[in-house]
């Protein structure tokens, strides 16, 4: 293995909700073996480096590339399965960007003449496929049962999705497995991810990463706990936008919108692939807190929709509400413990839009015939609670689905009466940019 590489992209922030969920598929589906152990997104490889061309070499062609291209980002859509090979595959499917798409036209063309590579798209990067293995060198029948289940999970209704025959069977056993690891219940997958780093994995070792930020190689510790990781982590969040560094007040008038600010929960971080290290409730805690007061001067009005706060390690409601500002009012959440100042729902007007603000959809007025914005969801159900679903009505403004910062809702108002306008029905998924 030491004269196989791989050029790769790690995974960040859904490296861990990835992972618990491709090793319950296979844990369930008895394929454990063919477990990917570390799920990534190829770039090139595995390849050998043909005689005379040294690693140096293949990461100066890489890094010469790379550093005309920023943090690359792509989305995990659904399931697929394909011959491999060494058998056949099933893989989260990838939705690449331009930016990722036009790096991998550019290695595939510098490393070819250096390198045999063992991957038939490496000469074809028009035709690559983009995916994130879940489990590899299996039988076409035993690949055909388990994505045939995957498949159903991904077009079943909501409420129907603990029903037939395989699927019902797959499903039951995959919540029991996660439930009982206190995971939430698997749902279709559906996640934006961004590479910030370029891996260069030199049989089961990492040779090397070139950091999008710094532009530069690193050969140290390349551990997701290590300093320089969460520096990263940090540039990527103030990057995205995800992290303001500057008032940004909203303009006067306009009614800002958030749920699910989870301050405090540990565990929210990974269940959720928030920009945080896993356990950072400090450093999740004052970004949160920092974007929503960067965002409010004192006559702001802001509403938050549900789950203040979570967990053992949560300071009382009553310190966090105090660190906020704004005129703000707090509707209660399934985990938020009864408070006076909480109210069930709240309906508003606004630019001659209604909207009912509740935290679970489910619980809005059934006579309402507005839009809901809700909660409840965060980004684990995408498909089906969108930032802005216009064939329901619904608006999802958990903190993950709206960047971490509170939302404008005189821009939601924009965007209703824009796509009114055009007829168009189509939702939108995340309301931030770099969303391929």
């Amino acid at each position: 293995m030491d004269d196989i590489y791989l050029v790769e992209i790690r995974l960040g922030k859904t490296k861990q909700r990835i992972r618990k969920t491709a090793a319950s598929i296979a844990t369930t589906a008895g394929i454990t073996r063919s477990l990917e152990r570390h799920p990534h997104l190829t770039l090139f490889g595995p390849m050998e480096l043909l005689p005379g061309v040294s690693r140096d070499q293949i990461l100066d062609c890489i890094g010469s590339i790379a550093s005309g291209f920023d943090p690359l980002p792509f989305t995990m859509d659904g399931f697929e399965k394909r011959a491999g090979m060494h058998g056949s595959v099933i893989a989260f499917s990838v939705r690449p960007s331009e930016p990722l798409k036009q790096l991998i036209a550019k290695v595939s063309h510098a490393l070819t003449p250096l390198t045999k590579s063992h991957n038939a798209w490496d000469g074809h990067p028009e035709q690559k496929w983009y995916h994130v293995t879940v489990a590899n060198h299996l039988k076409e029948k035993t690949a055909a049962k388990i994505f045939s289940a995957l498949l159903e999970s991904e077009t079943a209704e909501p409420q129907n999705r603990l029903t037939g025959g395989l699927f019902f069977r797959i499903r039951s056993l995959l919540e029991y497995h996660i439930h009982t690891r206190f995971w939430p219940p698997l749902k279709p997958v559906l996640l934006d991810e961004t590479g910030l780093r370029i891996t260069v994995m030199n049989g089961d070792r990492i040779l090397a990463e070139y950091d999008l930020f710094e532009k530069c190689w690193v050969t140290g510790d390349h551990r997701h706990d290590s300093t320089g990781w969460q520096q990263a982590l940090e540039r990527y969040r103030r990057y995205a936008g995800f992290e303001l560094t500057a008032p940004d007040p909203a303009d006067p008038g306009d009614i800002l919108l958030i749920a699910d600010l989870h301050l405090g929960h540990a565990n929210i971080i990974r269940y959720c692939s928030r920009p945080f290290r896993t356990g950072d409730t400090g450093t999740m805690d004052r970004v949160l807190i920092g974007n929503w007061n960067a965002r409010c001067t004192e006559h702001t009005k802001i509403f938050h929709i549900g789950d203040l706060c979570y967990g053992p390690h949560a300071r009382p409601p009553r310190e966090y509400r105090a660190m906020l500002g704004g005129d703000a009012v707090f509707i209660a959440g399934n985990h938020d413990s009864p408070e006076p100042a909480s109210v069930p729902f709240v309906i508003i007007e606004h630019e001659g839009l209604r909207f009912c603000l509740v935290h679970d959809p489910a619980d809005a007025p059934k006579d309402f015939e507005g839009w809901v914005v809700h909660g409840h969801y965060h980004n684990n159900d995408l498909r089906n609670y969108p930032f802005i679903d216009f064939v329901h009505k619904r608006i999802n403004v958990s903190a993950e689905v709206i960047g971490h910062v509170p939302a404008s809702l005189s821009a939601i108002c924009e965007t209703i009466r824009d796509r009114k306008k055009i007829g168009n029905a189509a939702p939108v998924l995340l309301n931030y940019p770099h969303i391929p």
